[in-house]
């Protein structure tokens, strides 16, 4: 199975304090990450290193932040061959400040504009994955591939990534997105609210949705019922990549044609591990989630096994109603 994965890498550095900053106060800095980031890059790398065959493709300046991102990603088994290379940008940059106290995090981004320029693979994917960072690239893929399979990471109000997700298989929408487009407000205690919610995106777009909610879980349909699965309580180190990991693990799960409620499991499992430590080192191994699962993933036939019913907080069936 070949995978492409479509984004624009960023050089993180992410900055700790011991409480959130007051304006204008002067804080002393103990503690400095340096290393890469974006969701399309997290993806690539946690699939990677679950033993996928995944290449990137997205574009970094040509100085040194792009070129340790470059050699990160293949240390990490990524595939970097159509990465591409701007002389006259310099690599997007996104500072990341992280509050100690609850493990909120911060974000400023520089970000480089410009995208990818040239389309063409020496290989056909299966599937390409695409966090809506460089519109351009992913558009060539869709026209280019038409029997891959699309997944795509919504995580902003935007209309190039709306257009985008109108022609992918599958979409992992945060809140704001899914209720951007959608014009409607989730009402979580509310099961037939939730079911036209998800009526409504059905008839805006054919992909199959999954909606994240942070701290309070996701939601998602199987059979045409809507499900919403608790997030798992963790020690929150770092929340800035919590999403990126969900997204790379529900890849995983959907590609290998896993069961849709073991695939939520495996993706939440994985955000909950990623949230205990800082950056991309975050990524869980899968060994580490089917453990904490109490599950067996026999790769040859994609065949899982579930040792443990309660091993995790079960998902809910939340109505009665069903979505057509």
């Amino acid at each position: 199975m070949k995978i492409l994965v479509i984004g624009k890498p960023t050089y993180n550095i992410i900055l700790t304090q011991d409480k959130y900053l007051v304006e204008g106060s002067k804080n002393l800095l103990k503690e400095k990450y340096e290393m890469m980031g974006g969701a399309s890059v997290y993806a690539a790398v946690l699939l990677a290193k679950w033993g996928m065959d995944v290449t990137y493709t997205g574009v970094l300046g040509a100085d040194p932040n792009g070129q340790k991102i470059k050699t990160d990603l293949e240390n990490d088994g990524v595939n970097t061959k159509y990465i591409e290379l701007n002389y006259e940008n310099k690599t997007s940059i996104d500072y990341i400040l992280v509050n100690k106290t609850n493990g909120s995090s911060t974000q400023m981004i520089t970000e480089m504009p410009v995208y990818l320029a040239k389309y063409k693979y020496d290989f056909i994917p299966d599937y390409v994955i695409m966090d809506g960072t460089d519109p351009m690239g992913s558009l060539a893929a869709l026209n280019n591939f038409p029997n891959a399979k699309f997944i795509l990471f919504a995580n902003k109000v935007d209309q190039e990534l709306y257009n985008i997700s109108k022609r992918c298989n599958y979409v992992v929408a945060n809140s704001s997105y899914a209720k951007a487009l959608t014009k409607m407000d989730l009402e979580l205690n509310r099961s037939k609210a939730l079911v036209n919610f998800f009526q409504k995106i059905k008839d805006l777009n054919k992909a199959e949705y999954v909606v994240t909610l942070k701290d309070k879980g996701v939601l998602y349909t199987k059979e045409r019922e809507v499900k919403m699965l608790p997030a798992t309580k963790t020690n929150v180190v770092d929340d800035t990549n919590a999403g990126s990991v969900f997204f790379g693990a529900y890849c995983y799960g959907i590609m290998n044609g896993l069961d849709k409620d073991i695939t939520m499991k495996i993706a939440t499992t994985s955000a909950a591990i990623s949230m205990q430590k800082y950056g991309i080192e975050s990524i869980p191994k899968l060994e580490e989630v089917c453990n904490i699962l109490n599950i067996k993933i026999e790769t040859q036939n994609n065949a899982v096994k579930e040792e443990d019913n309660n091993a995790q907080s079960e998902e809910t069936d939340l109505p009665k109603e069903n979505v057509e």
